[in-house]
């Protein structure tokens, strides 16, 4: 299961609730699920060196989380996240669309952090 990585995406509803003061935000947040043997399970967010929006902000053992987007086969992973609610943050800037990017991007990064993924030389042809 190392080698399994899985995206997923929250939307920002629970920001607005009636809270005038909290209105700026984008669309949501974006998430991977990673597995045991891959060298970030079970790290904090602080200690993992990936390059995304606002920084990772997330990272618990999926079965802790009460999330109707946690699967059964998520169960056994450890979800990194970031968001967007930081200041500059808002629609128009964040819509869904450039957060299903950026959990990309993020995805593409704990690939590279795999212990299992393939290095290739570079070379001149």
């Amino acid at each position: 299961m190392k080698n399994k990585i899985i995206t997923l995406l929250r939307e920002n509803t629970w920001l607005n609730g009636g809270n005038l003061f909290v209105s700026h935000h984008g669309w949501g947040n974006g998430y991977v699920v990673i597995f045991k043997g891959h060298t970030m399970y079970g790290k904090h967010y602080d200690e993992v060196p990936v390059d995304v929006h606002g920084g990772l902000t997330f990272s618990k053992y999926a079965n802790e989380i009460n999330w109707p987007e946690i699967t059964e086969e998520m169960k056994d992973g450890w979800v990194f996240g970031f968001d967007t609610a930081h200041y500059s943050d808002d629609m128009e800037r964040w819509p869904k669309e450039a957060v299903e990017r950026e959990t990309e991007n993020l995805k593409s990064q704990f690939v590279e952090l795999s212990p299992d993924f393939p290095v290739y030389p570079f070379k001149f042809s």
